[in-house]
C-alpha cells in the first residue's frame, strides 16, 4: 500500500559550532578517496576499562584498519600490549584488567554480538579462524588461555574466568584453563564473589534465563530460584551475602505495557538460600526493561542497590534499598539519558554520561549519593558518552566534530588529560555541523544534523539524507563513539566537502530523546511511523534554496538500509536515488505463540505493509546494494530478495558483496571500498542534467 504524508516540516534551532573548515573548494572524486582514506585511518579507541585497585587503564585502538591493546597510567604515556600489523579484520575485545593493572586479559577474533558463533573471516585465510582468550603477563610475556570469551580475573587477581558456550573455565593466571562446567545453553554475565569463592553468571536458554552459581572449592552449581522468565545482570553485594538480578517477562505484544509490569528486582539471599522481589516496576513508562549498553546492577554498599529506569519517561539511574523494599529513588536529573555509568572505589560518588541541558550534546557527570547537585566532571567542549573508573581516578570516551574517539583522563581539580590525541591531516576539509529541530507531518518533533558545504554554491547541488541503523541510536554534531557511526560521519564530512548538502536525522524510535520517542507508536514492523521523519528530513532539504530539489539522494545501513529502501520504494519521486547498506526488505516474521491465527494474521499484513517489498511496484530511483555474505544481523537474503525484485521491476541498481564480511563490516579496507563505491554511484545518479 502507497501511503503518502503532506510534507510539513519547519526548522526550529540552529546548532553548535564545533570545527573550522580548511578550505571550500568541492573534492573531486580521487579528493575524496583520500579524505576518507585518512579519515577511517585515524586512531579509533574502544572497549576502555580500567583496573579496580589502581589508576590504570586500557583500550582497543584501531589505527589504518589495525587493532591493538594499549594500557596506560593515569598520568602516565599509553604503551602499546600487542603490536599487529594487518588489517585482516581480528578483532580485539573483552579487555580485562587485573585488581592490580598488571596483567590484562583480552579475547582476539570472534564477533563481540555473536561470540558462540563461528568466527568471521573477512580476510579470507586459507584455514578457519577462532575466537581465544589471551593475557599480557606483567613483564609483557603474552600467552593464549584458551577459545571463549568474557575473561574475568578473581577479586586477588590469582585466576581467571571466562567462557565458550555453556562452558565455564577457570585457570590460575599463567597457568593452563580447565573446563570446570558444561550445560546446555549459553553462558553470559561472569561474576566473581567479593571473596573469590564462587562465579556467578546468566545461562540464556532461548526461552528462558537463569542465574547460576558455581562453587569453586566444591565444584558444584546451583540455580537461584529458577522461574519462567529472562533473568540477567548479576550483581554481588560488597559483602558477598546477597546477589541482586533482573527478571524480565517480556509482552507478546510490543505495545501492551499501559496496565503491565514486566520486570523486577530481585536479591537472592546466599546464607538462607531465599529469594527476595525488592521492587517491582509499575505499569506505565518503565514497565519494559531497558538499560545503555555496557551497564547494569551496582551496588553501593551492602544496603542501597542501583539500577536503570525509565519511570519518568527517561534513562536514569536510581537506587533502591532491597531491606526496605522500597522506595525508589532517581540519582540522575530527569528530562535527560544516561549512557554510561560507574560508581567511585569508596561506593559514595555516582559517574555517569549524560545529554541533561542538551538532548544532542553529551558530557561527564559526577554526583554524591548522598545527596547534593551534580557536577559537570570536565569543561571541555567534546563529547564524553563512555567512562571507566580505574583506583581512584576516571576516564572518559570523548570525541568532537573533528577528533574520533579517544581516552581522557580527569584530573583531580577537573582538568583533562588526553591519552591519545587523534588529529587528521591538514588536508581533510571538515565542515560544521549544525544541529536542526524539525517537525514531522504528524507532530513528532525530531532533531538532525547538518552537513552544509562551506563557501555557498552558484548553483543549486546536490542534497542526501543519512539514516542510522539501530534503531536505537543517536547521532550526534561530532565523531560517534561506535565504530560504525564513527565511519559514517567521516563519510557525512566526505559528502560535504564534495558538495552535498547532509541532513543525518534522528528519527523516533532512536535513543537520546527519551521513553516515549524510543518507543513511539507504529514504528517499524508496527507500521513504519518512523519514515514520516525520514520525509520531514527530505522536505527541510528541499527548503533550502541551494539544494536541487530533483537531486536528494538518501543512504544509510541496516535499520538504516532498511528506510532508505522504504524510501526509495514509495517515494522515488522524492528521493533520485539510495545507497542501501545490509538492510532489511521483508519485515514479516514467523507466527506468535500466544497470538490467535486472526492476530497474528493481523500482524503480518502490518509487517507486510512495513515493508520495502510491499511497494516494490512504485519503485523507480536507482540503489546501490552492499551486503556482507556472512551478516548474524541482517540476512545476506534480505539484499538478494531485494535484487531478484528489483530485477522484475527492471529498476536499475548496482550489487556488492563481502564474501565472509560480517553486518559491521571488520576491515578498513572494506569500508573504504564500500564509500568508495556509493560516492561513484551517486556522482552518477545525482549529477547535474545536461540541458
Amino acid at each position: 500500500m502507497m501511503r503518502r504524508f503532506s510534507f510539513a516540516a519547519a526548522l526550529l534551532a540552529g546548532g553548535v559550532c564545533f570545527a573550522q573548515p580548511v578550505g571550500a573548494t568541492p573534492l573531486d572524486e580521487a579528493g575524496a578517496r583520500q579524505q576518507i582514506k585518512a579519515l577511517l585511518a585515524m586512531p579509533f579507541a574502544s572497549g576502555l576499562v580500567g583496573a579496580s585497585k589502581a589508576s590504570r587503564f586500557a583500550w582497543v585502538e584501531k589505527r589504518s584498519g589495525v587493532r591493538n591493546i594499549l594500557v596506560a597510567d593515569a598520568t602516565g604515556t599509553p604503551e602499546a600490549l600487542t603490536h599487529f600489523t594487518q588489517d585482516d579484520g581480528t578483532d580485539l575485545w573483552g579487555l580485562a584488567l587485573s585488581p592490580n593493572g598488571r596483567t590484562l586479559a583480552y579475547v582476539e577474533g570472534g564477533d563481540p554480538e555473536y561470540p558462540d558463533d563461528p568466527s568471521p573471516a573477512p580476510n579470507l585465510p586459507s584455514f578457519g579462524t577462532r575466537q581465544t582468550v589471551s593475557i599480557v603477563l606483567e613483564g609483557g610475556r603474552q600467552m593464549q588461555v584458551g577459545e571463549g570469551w568474557n575473561p574475568t580475573f578473581s577479586p586477588d587477581g590469582r585466576m581467571l574466568a571466562f567462557i565458550r558456550k555453556g562452558s565455564l573455565l577457570l585457570a590460575p593466571v599463567g597457568g593452563v584453563a580447565k573446563e570446570v562446567m558444561n550445560v546446555p545453553g549459553h553462558l553470559t554475565s561472569l561474576q566473581w564473589s567479593p571473596d573469590g569463592k564462587a562465579v556467578a553468571f546468566t545461562l540464556d536458554r532461548g526461552t528462558h534465563a537463569f542465574i547460576g552459581l558455581w562453587r569453586v572449592k566444591q565444584g558444584a552449581m546451583a540455580f537461584l530460584a529458577p522461574a519462567l522468565g529472562q533473568d540477567s545482570l548479576p550483581a554481588f553485594s560488597p559483602d558477598g551475602r546477597s546477589l541482586a538480578f533482573v527478571r524480565e517477562h517480556m509482552p507478546i505484544a510490543y505495545q501492551k505495557t499501559e496496565k503491565a509490569s514486566f520486570w523486577a528486582l530481585h536479591v537472592y539471599d546466599l546464607s538462607s538460600d531465599t529469594d527476595h522481589v525488592v521492587w517491582t516496576a509499575p505499569a506505565g513508562q518503565g514497565a519494559r526493561f531497558f538499560a545503555p549498553e555496557g551497564s547494569g546492577l551496582l551496588w553501593a554498599d551492602n544496603a542501597h542497590l542501583l539500577f536503570p529506569w525509565e519511570g519518568s519517561g527517561w534513562m536514569r539511574v536510581c537506587t533502591v534499598e532491597p531491606a526496605k523494599a522500597g522506595p525508589v529513588r532517581c540519582l540522575t536529573p530527569d528530562k535527560a539519558e544516561v549512557s554510561s555509568y560507574r560508581l567511585s572505589q569508596d561506593g559514595r560518588t555516582l559517574f555517569y554520561t549524560s545529554n541533561a541541558g542538551d538532548t544532542d550534546l553529551w558530557h561527564a557527570w559526577q554526583q554524591p549519593l548522598e545527596g547534593g547537585a551534580p557536577q559537570r566532571l570536565t569543561h571541555a567542549e567534546e563529547m564524553e558518552t563512555d567512562l571507566a573508573v580505574a583506583g581512584g581516578r576516571v576516564a572518559l570516551m570523548a570525541t568532537s566534530a573533528t577528533q574520533t574517539a579517544h581516552p581522557v583522563v580527569v584530573g583531580q581539580s577537573g582538568e583533562s588529560h588526553a591519552l591519545v590525541s587523534p588529529q587528521a591531516p591538514a588536508s581533510v576539509h571538515f565542515v560544521t555541523p549544525r544541529t536542526v529541530i524539525l517537525h514531522s507531518a504528524d507532530g513528532e518533533v525530531v532533531h538532525g544534523q547538518v552537513f552544509a558545504p562551506e563557501g555557498g554554491s552558484a548553483a543549486p547541488h546536490a542534497a542526501l539524507v543519512f539514516v542510522h541503523g539501530g534503531p536505537h541510536r543517536q547521532m550526534l554534531p561530532a565523531f560517534n563513539s561506535m565504530g560504525y557511526y564513527s565511519n559514517a560521519y567521516a563519510m557525512n564530512q566526505t559528502l560535504a566537502a564534495q558538495g552535498y548538502t547532509v541532513i543525518s536525522i534522528n528519527y523516533r524510535s532512536g535513543t537520546g530523546y527519551g521513553e516515549a520517542f524510543r518507543n513511539a507508536p507504529g514504528i517499524g514492523r508496527e507500521g513504519a511511523s518512523e519514515y514520516r521523519d525520514i520525509l520531514a528530513a527530505a522536505t527541510y532539504l528541499r527548503t533550502l534554496p541551494d539544494v536541487d530539489t530533483t537531486r536528494i539522494g538518501i543512504w544509510g545501513g541496516s535499520w538504516g538500509g532498511y528506510l532508505t529502501a522504504l524510501a526509495l520504494a514509495r517515494n522515488s519521486d522524492i528521493f533520485a536515488a539510495g545507497a542501501d547498506f545490509h538492510g532489511v526488505h521483508d519485515m514479516t516474521e514467523p507466527d506468535k505463540l500466544g497470538l490467535s491465527p486472526a492476530q497474528n494474521k493481523a500482524a503480518h499484513d502490518l509487517e507486510w505493509q512495513s515493508s520495502p517489498a510491499a511497494d516494490i511496484a512504485h519503485w523507480r530511483a536507482p540503489v546501490l546494494l552492499v551486503h556482507g555474505d556472512d551478516d548474524y544481523n541482517v540476512e545476506f537474503e534480505q539484499s538478494t530478495l531485494l535484487a531478484r525484485l528489483l530485477s522484475e521491476q527492471g529498476v536499475a541498481y548496482e550489487e556488492h558483496a563481502f564474501p565472509n564480511e560480517r553486518h559491521a563490516f571488520l576491515r578498513m579496507q572494506d569500508w573504504l571500498t564500500a564509500y568508495m563505491w556509493m560516492d561513484a554511484f551517486f556522482g552518477r545518479t545525482l549529477a547535474p542534467r545536461q540541458h
